[in-house]
Formats: structure tokens, sequence, C-alpha cells
């Protein structure tokens, strides 16, 4: 029963990041050129906390102008949700999948983070950004709309292997 309302909760917050992010950014355009390989700093495998569970996290190196992740998150030591994820110079597009791997959008959709600004350490998407702490460790922050009220949910990572 935990495991249903995890994923309820998982499936409503996601639902509601679209009005959530356009709340917090409005109208904003990335402040330069991108160059997606000034981002192999998230290539690798990254664990961490968020939703109350384990973050598992992992990033391959940029081919063609994008880079691809997956994500799978973690509660009571099974997995409740999975995301496939590609980072290029639109942003972040991010495809939910039920532990059987139900997708959660329709075939063709996906959960899209338009990129608004992109520097050295830190990337930033309308309702979310990636942030490079040092060598070893980077800050996720999505921001949510919880009972009318923007909420931002923290991860913080740590590489576990390059």
């Amino acid at each position: 029963m935990k495991q249903y309302k995890i994923t309820i909760a998982v499936i409503v917050l996601m639902t509601f990041m679209g009005t959530a992010s356009a709340l917090v950014y409005e109208d904003a355009a990335p402040s330069k050129e991108f160059d997606i390989n000034q981002y192999s700093w998230l290539v690798g495998h990254w664990t961490g906390d968020g939703f109350g569970g384990i973050s598992d996290e992992v990033w391959s190196t940029p081919s063609d102008g994008v880079m691809m992740g997956m994500y799978r998150n973690i509660q009571d030591g099974k997995v409740s949700f999975y995301e496939f994820i590609t980072l290029d110079e639109t942003g972040m597009k991010i495809k939910h999948f039920q532990p059987d791997m139900e997708a959660w959008e329709e075939k063709a959709d996906f959960v899209h983070f338009e990129l608004i600004e992109a520097t050295a350490n830190k990337l930033s998407f309308k309702g979310l950004s990636f942030e490079l702490k040092s060598k070893n460790e980077m800050e996720i922050a999505l921001k949510m709309k919880n009972n009318g009220k923007i909420e931002t949910e923290y991860f913080h990572m740590k590489r576990v292997t390059p």
C-alpha cells in the first residue's frame, strides 16, 4: 500500500510540474550558446536522496549534441519509477515509467524542461536545475506545485563512478 501511495504522489507531483515551472520562470532565454561538451561533468553514475528514498542516475558521454541519462527512484528497497532522459540545447526531455516499464506519458509525450541558463557548473531549466558542487557532488532542485504552493525537492547526489 505504501508503494502505491508513493507512486501516486510522484505521478501527481509530476503532473503539476509544468504548471509550477511556468510560475517560477517567465520568458527567459538561454544566456549564451549551448555546448553539450561543457556538461561532461554529468557523465557517470550518481546516487543520492530524493522523494524520501534513494535516487540513482547515470549519464552517458555527449554524442551528436545530446547526452542520455537514466534515473530510478527506490523506496523501501523497491523501484518506484524509472526515467529515460535526454539533454540538448533545447533542454531536458524526460519519459517516466512504472517499475513494470509501463509509460506514464502517452506514447509520443514526454516532460520537457526548457533550458533557461547554462553556465560552467550549472544547468537551469524551467522548474529544474543541476548544479555541480564539487568534482563528485551535485545538487538537483525540482520545483513542483503542491496544494497550490510551489515547493522544491532537493536531490543531493554523489558520484559513484566517472
